[in-house]
């Protein structure tokens, strides 16, 4: 039986969108009979996995994470240097002990997948080995199309270690993308798309059976009224996020309305902080950094809508969770978002917060189409479905073996 390995973001990260993927990947690879024996390269971040102990960092979780830490056990799978130095740490381990370590387990593997494509330094490590690297989006390529003088020799360095990875990202034998949407931008990117293969990534069934009081219980834990109109946003803030607009549109909507913003899975940047209280706000915005699953899915139930601005996006993870969970949606629409919301999500194609303010009043005046997108939604998501990736997955492997 051929052996694949995989090799996940490292938990340092923080990225849960990719913890997630390979947590259901491996898991499905693993359960289901795709004549594959699936092995991991590192361990995987545990904040998609449900925690019993609450959201992480609180002040416990960081006392027991950097406590005397040079007295606990060495677990070499986990692949992490202990200790508070996130930057030295995180480059340390990505770029030398990582890569050593996929180069000694590639030798016992059939197949390498690289989970994400801002890791495609590791292609070199697989050495023979064929290799299937996943490209969620196509940032490094932005980026260093788009030169700026701020950052110093920080912005060298990255641009450096960005060029690199790019040049060996074009070494891989096969590659997966979430849409048709980035499978067109990558193709157009390497030339061809002979060895491009579209697999959709799935939502977890969990995000359809939260329970009922869930609402309840965020705007009671979130201190949100519950007559108030929440508007959730999930993910990271960095600035492809477009954070600045979902802001000016709970000021422009708080003119007319008692409206909150919750914000699950980023830290408000100096600026974006700055923003909030220009714009008088503080006392309307609630932030949750680090969420477990549970905590995720309970936001979904708490909010009114899920505004997703981006100005970029492969997939869009939070707009299939949104749909599963039974809130209405409004996107930019931007990259792959149109695809994966499909006819189920209110797309605004513009850049003004007034825009957004007016989709939102639509769906609060129009009741049954509100119910309708709800419905479409729901629907929509029940067809994205890991197992499905998974199969499609090792149809990919077949054809590079």
């Amino acid at each position: 039986m051929p052996t694949v390995l995989l090799v996940p973001d490292l938990p340092l990260e923080g990225w849960p969108s990719m913890d997630r993927y390979a947590h259901r990947l491996h898991d499905w690879l693993e359960s289901t009979e795709f004549g594959f024996q699936v092995r991991l390269a590192a361990h995987i971040g545990a904040l998609t996995r449900d925690a019993g102990e609450g959201p992480p960092g609180r002040r416990k979780d960081r006392r027991k994470a950097f406590v005397r830490w040079w007295t606990q056990p060495v677990d070499p799978s986990r692949l992490v240097l202990p200790g508070p130095l996130h930057g030295p740490q995180q480059w340390a381990v990505r770029y030398h002990f990582y890569p050593w370590r996929v180069k000694r387990e590639a030798k016992r593997a059939d197949v390498v997948h690289v989970l994400d494509h801002s890791y495609a330094h590791m292609i070199a490590s697989a050495g023979r080995r064929p290799v299937v690297v996943t490209v969620h989006d196509l940032m490094p390529v932005v980026v260093l199309r788009s030169p700026t003088d701020a950052g110093g020799w920080r912005a060298g360095v990255r641009n450096r270690v960005l060029r690199q990875a790019l040049k060996l990202l074009r070494q891989a034998d096969a590659y997966i993308v979430g849409t048709h949407w980035l499978k067109h931008e990558l193709a157009s990117w390497l030339g061809d798309d002979k060895n491009i293969h579209v697999v959709p990534f799935g939502v977890d069934r969990a995000f359809f059976g939260e329970s009922t009081v869930a609402r309840e219980r965020g705007r009671r834990d979130w201190r949100i009224p519950e007559d108030a109109f929440a508007i959730l946003h999930v993910g990271s803030t960095v600035d492809r996020k477009n954070v600045p607009l979902v802001m000016q549109t709970l000021a422009r909507l708080r003119t007319q309305a008692d409206a909150y913003l919750l914000q699950v899975g980023g830290r408000f940047t100096a600026e974006q902080e700055a923003l909030i209280d220009r714009l008088d706000l503080r006392r309307f915005v609630r932030s949750v950094g680090g969420a477990d699953e549970t905590t995720l899915r309970r936001a979904y139930r708490a909010a009114d809508v899920l505004l997703f601005p981006s100005l970029y996006e492969g997939f869009g993870f939070p707009v299939l969770e949104a749909f599963a969970s039974g809130l209405p949606v409004i996107t930019s629409g931007a990259g792959g978002l149109t695809e994966v919301g499909g006819d189920a999500a209110v797309v605004v194609d513009s850049r003004d917060p007034g825009a957004y303010v007016e989709a939102m009043e639509r769906l609060s005046d129009d009741v049954t189409e509100r119910e309708h997108l709800v419905q479409q939604g729901w629907e929509r998501a029940k067809t994205f479905t890991w197992q499905r990736t998974a199969a499609q997955t090792a149809d990919v492997y077949r054809t590079i073996l």
